[in-house]
C-alpha cells in the first residue's frame, strides 16, 4: 500500500465509480481495482463491494471508517510537500489583511531589509478570514490576522500581539466630524459602507449593532479598505473600521464610540503547529513580535 493507493481509494469513495476514478487519474480501471485489493489485504477486511449485475458499488462500514482517516492523511502529505518546497526555496510565506499590512510594513520593513529577510518574503494579502484559511490549507505559513472572537484551532499556534478598538469614520464635512464621541445607536441612522465577509470587521459590526438594538442600512460592502475610505471622504456614507486601519493623511475623521459594550479586534500571529521553525523563520517571528512594541496599543 502507498500514498497513491490512498488517493485512489479516497476518490473512489467520493465518486462511487471505478471508471470515473480511473479517468480522473488517467490510469486503467484494473489499476484502481488492484489498489483497493492491496488496501483490503492491509486491513484484512472488505472495503468495497461491487454488484456487477446492477453496476452498483457499496462502501462497507470498514471502508467508510478508513475514508475518515484517509482525508487527514492526504492533507498532511500535501502540507508536507508545500512546507518542504517553501523551505527548499528559502521562502517565508506570510499572509495578512490589507488593513494590517498598511500599518505593519512601515514598522518592520527596515528591519527585514537589514537582516536580509525581505528578499525571502512571499506575501499574500487578503481579509483575515481568507488568510486564516490559507494558513490552515498550507498556502501560507505565517500570518497576522485580526479576530473579534476567540480563535481556537487544534492545528494552529496563536499569539496575541495587540488589542485594537473600532471607530466610526466620517467625512470632514459630516455633521458628526466635530464630535468627541458617538454612540452606535445615534449613528445608525446614517448609511454605512463596510468591509465584506472576508474580513473580521463585519463580525464586529454585527455585534455592536445587536448590542445597540439597531439594524443599520449598509449600502455597499467592499474588499478594499482604501475604496471604503474614499467613499466615506466624499460624504456618501460613514463606516466602522479598526483603529489601526486609520492612517495619517487619510481624508476622514475618526470618532471613538461611547458604547459600554463594544467589540475589540485582537491582532494575532498565527502559524501551523507542524511548521518547522528554522532559524530564518524564528528570526522573522521575532521581528513580527517587535511590531507589538512599535505599534499603537489600545
Amino acid at each position: 500500500m502507498n500514498i497513491q493507493d490512498l488517493k485512489y481509494f479516497y476518490r473512489l469513495v467520493e465518486d462511487q465509480n471505478f471508471t470515473k476514478v480511473a479517468g480522473y487519474f488517467k490510469v486503467s480501471q484494473p489499476t484502481i481495482t488492484l489498489a483497493v485489493k492491496r488496501m483490503e489485504n492491509e486491513f484484512q477486511t472488505k472495503l468495497v463491494e461491487r454488484n456487477h449485475a446492477h453496476n452498483e458499488l457499496r462502501i462497507t462500514d470498514s471502508g467508510k471508517q478508513l475514508y475518515h482517516h484517509v482525508g487527514p492523511i492526504l492533507n498532511e502529505w500535501r502540507l508536507a510537500h508545500q512546507e518542504i518546497n517553501a523551505m527548499n526555496q528559502q521562502k517565508i510565506r506570510f499572509g495578512m489583511s490589507p488593513t494590517i499590512s498598511s500599518y505593519f510594513f512601515p514598522s518592520v520593513a527596515n528591519q527585514l531589509l537589514k537582516t536580509g529577510l525581505l528578499n525571502h518574503l512571499y506575501t499574500y494579502e487578503a481579509g483575515s478570514r481568507e488568510v486564516l484559511r490559507s494558513i490552515v490549507g498550507g498556502d501560507v505559513d505565517i500570518g497576522l490576522v485580526g479576530s473579534v472572537v476567540p480563535l481556537i484551532h487544534d492545528q494552529l499556534v496563536t499569539e496575541r500581539l495587540k488589542i485594537v478598538r473600532f471607530k466610526i469614520v466620517v467625512s470632514p464635512s459630516s455633521p458628526l466630524a466635530k464630535r468627541k464621541s458617538v454612540s452606535f445607536q445615534e449613528v445608525s441612522a446614517f448609511p454605512f459602507v463596510v468591509l465584506n465577509r472576508h474580513f473580521a470587521n463585519p463580525v464586529a459590526f454585527e455585534q455592536i449593532a445587536r448590542h445597540a438594538g439597531v439594524a443599520p442600512n449598509i449600502i455597499y460592502r467592499s474588499s478594499n479598505i482604501d475604496t471604503l475610505k474614499r467613499i466615506v471622504s466624499r460624504g456618501t456614507a460613514i463606516s466602522f473600521i479598526a483603529d489601526l486601519s486609520i492612517l495619517p493623511g487619510d481624508p476622514i475623521v475618526a470618532i471613538p464610540l461611547s458604547d459600554r459594550e463594544q467589540p475589540l479586534l485582537t491582532v494575532m500571529l498565527v502559524y501551523r503547529k507542524t511548521l518547522e521553525l528554522s532559524e530564518r523563520i524564528r528570526q522573522f517571528i521575532e521581528i513580527v513580535r517587535e511590531y507589538k512594541q512599535t505599534g499603537r496599543t489600545e
